[in-house]
């Protein structure tokens, strides 16, 4: 993985790894201490906690606001 900064992808299995645990709805600040618990890379971590300020339903908004935010992310997720 590349840091956030260069052209960064991310497996999906790794996202949902690091977002494992977490009740949803949940906001920025529960999904990057989730995944810094998780052992997930730091970019993964910082990237969660950036992601706009809001409660996220579930694991696949949280991938479809990554996608926005960061598009060299797999669109799949």
């Amino acid at each position: 993985m590349r840091s956030i900064g260069e052209s960064t992808t991310v497996d999906p299995e790794e996202l949902h790894c690091a977002m494992f645990g977490v009740r949803f709805p949940a906001r920025p600040a529960a999904l990057s201490a989730a995944a810094t618990i998780n052992g997930a890379a730091v970019w993964v971590a910082r990237a969660l906690a950036a992601l706009p300020e809001r409660a996220y339903e579930g694991p696949n908004q949280v991938c479809m606001a990554l996608c926005g935010r960061h598009a060299g992310l797999d669109p799949g997720l």
